[in-house]
């Protein structure tokens, strides 16, 4: 699969674990979707994360950070991604 193609949901995808493999993964091509249960903190962090993306853009611009409740950034992904420390995943 190419990474242009990938679809990716990012799960509590608003802390640091989250911001970094969001990122790193819309610089390579893939369609990121960062969720939370607060869908203001997921659209406050995609907004953040695309001015980063946007300030620094190169052949891949345009492949841009979406934002979403939890289970609509795994709704929307075909692959998703557990993001938060380790302590809160129970």
């Amino acid at each position: 699969m190419d990474t242009d193609e990938l679809e990716v949901g990012l799960i509590g995808g608003t802390g640091e674990e989250g911001r970094g493999l969001a990122l790193r993964w819309a610089r390579a091509g893939a369609h990121v979707t960062i969720g939370s249960r607060a869908l203001e903190k997921a659209k406050a962090t995609a907004d953040e994360l695309n001015h980063i993306l946007e300030a620094h853009a190169d052949e891949r611009a345009g492949h841009w950070i979406d934002f979403g409740e939890n289970r609509d950034a795994s709704a929307a992904s075909e692959f998703s991604l557990l993001t938060v420390p380790f302590a809160y995943a129970a």
